[in-house]
C-alpha cells in the first residue's frame, strides 16, 4: 500500500460513515463505523504524533477496517469505493 498522511485518511474514513469516538483519549483518535445511527464494532485509529502513514501503518489500518486486499483498501483511500460499497 502507499504511504498516505493523515489527513487524507481521515478524510476518507468520514466519507464512509466513520465518526471520531471523542471519549477516547490518549495518543490515538479512535474512528467506528456508523450505520444508521448505530455505532458498530468496525474501528481503526490513527496517531496524533504521524503526519503520514507508512505502507506498514497502512496495511495495518486496512487489516482493521477488513478488506480482503490491498487493492480494496487502496479504492477506499483513494475514494472511488463508496460507502454502500464499502458495507457488502
Amino acid at each position: 500500500m502507499k504511504p498516505r498522511t493523515t489527513a487524507e485518511i481521515t478524510s476518507a474514513l468520514k466519507k464512509k460513515g466513520f465518526a471520531r469516538d471523542n471519549n477516547k483519549k490518549g495518543h490515538h483518535e479512535f474512528y467506528y463505523l456508523f450505520v444508521e445511527g448505530k455505532k458498530h464494532s468496525v474501528y481503526t485509529y490513527i496517531s496524533h504524533g504521524s503526519k503520514e502513514y507508512s505502507p506498514h501503518l497502512m496495511k495495518q489500518v486496512s487489516n482493521q477496517l477488513h478488506f480482503p486486499d490491498n487493492e480494496s483498501a487502496e479504492r477506499f483511500f483513494d475514494c472511488p469505493m463508496t460507502k454502500e460499497e464499502y458495507l457488502k
